[in-house]
């Protein structure tokens, strides 16, 4: 069976354009497809895919999209099982979710990050959703606050910066590979989440009220 054909194995067209796409951005250098291959790698007619994907970018768009609707899936689910009042323990689900997000969709996180032609990150469409895992934080972090686990003059937004930033540099490691030789010895992913719980937990001792006099 050719490679087109798995793609094309029980998924309507938009769908097997995106898996195409990124099929096309695995193998190459980072930067938005070429409708002409995707639709040679589909075997269909370029007209076709373009009369769903006005260019490259679009589909590119459309493929991160698909990544982060998933995320924002994964996010909800973790958290809702952690008790409302456990920020840490939320902060730390939170985390792992993402970190197992970037490494299931390594081509869509590397878009994300590095694609430059065209700033995805001021896209509507898929800043939204980047929004609301912070706006989950925020609000993780202001009933901690409301509840006397945080210090009430804590800079919040800071701390989703410092943990976004956190989180992102531990994804970035695992994706590229990086992990292994940073914390031998032990699984990347699992050495991953280890930082994870550990810069949470240390954060959360950092912001107790107890420590700001």
């Amino acid at each position: 069976m050719t490679k087109h054909q798995i793609i094309a194995d029980g998924t309507g067209l938009h769908g097997r354009a995106i898996t195409a796409a990124i099929e096309l951005m695995a193998e190459s250098q980072p930067a938005a497809p070429d409708l002409r291959d995707v639709a040679a790698m589909l075997d269909v007619p370029v007209d076709d895919v373009r009369r769903m994907f006005s260019d490259g970018d679009t589909l590119l768009i459309a493929a991160i999209e698909q990544a982060l609707v998933r995320l924002i899936d994964s996010c909800t689910k973790v958290v809702v099982q952690i008790d409302p009042n456990d920020a840490v323990g939320q902060f730390i689900a939170l985390g792992d979710a993402y970190i197992r997000w970037a490494v299931t969709y390594p081509i869509q996180f590397r878009m994300f990050s590095e694609y430059r032609q065209t700033n995805l990150q001021a896209v509507p469409q898929l800043a939204r959703y980047i929004d609301s895992v912070m706006d989950l934080m925020v609000k993780m972090l202001e009933r901690a606050r409301d509840s006397g686990r945080v210090h009430p003059d804590e800079n919040i937004p800071l701390l989703v910066l410092s943990s976004r930033t956190y989180a992102y540099g531990l994804a970035r490691l695992l994706v590229d590979g990086q992990m292994k030789s940073w914390y031998p010895g032990t699984e990347p992913l699992e050495a991953a989440q280890l930082a994870m719980r550990d810069f949470v937990r240390r954060m959360a001792r950092g912001a107790q009220p107890s420590q700001r006099g």
